[in-house]
């Protein structure tokens, strides 16, 4: 065991592993605040979620959950290009979820027009063959 000279403190050892859990507990803590959340990945996700809504005919179908989509991925560009990639995650979750349910409606209605076409054109043939 040393001993310090007088007038000087040398803290004990064992006081130095506590110091370096807390100096990474400190600089993880720092590191994790500072991280930023890339949006890269959801904002490519909720843009082809809004193209393929559209492809199924949202705009015929579903024209206010395709506005309501494309409403919040607007809003996720601002909240992007504001520097709060937080809040715009958020906005992208929705307009996803918005441009599927857009396009999920949509594919019902070009389904139910479809049937429509079907039963005209069985109604048609039933006539021409005099039933």
């Amino acid at each position: 065991m040393r001993v310090a000279a007088p007038g000087t403190h040398n803290p004990p050892f064992e006081d130095f592993p506590m110091r370096r859990i807390f100096a990474v507990i400190a600089l993880g803590a720092a590191a994790v605040g500072c991280s930023t959340v890339d949006p890269s990945p959801k904002l490519k996700a909720a843009t082809s979620a809004l193209d393929a809504a559209k492809a199924a005919g949202a705009a015929t179908y579903a024209p206010d959950l395709l506005a309501q989509a494309e409403k919040y991925l607007a809003s996720a560009q601002s909240l992007i290009k504001a520097g709060n990639p937080s809040a715009a995650l958020q906005q992208l979750s929705l307009a996803s979820a918005s441009a599927d349910d857009a396009k999920m409606k949509a594919t019902q209605g070009t389904n139910e027009a479809k049937v429509k076409e079907l039963d005209a054109q069985i109604a048609d043939l039933k006539t021409k063959l005099g039933k």
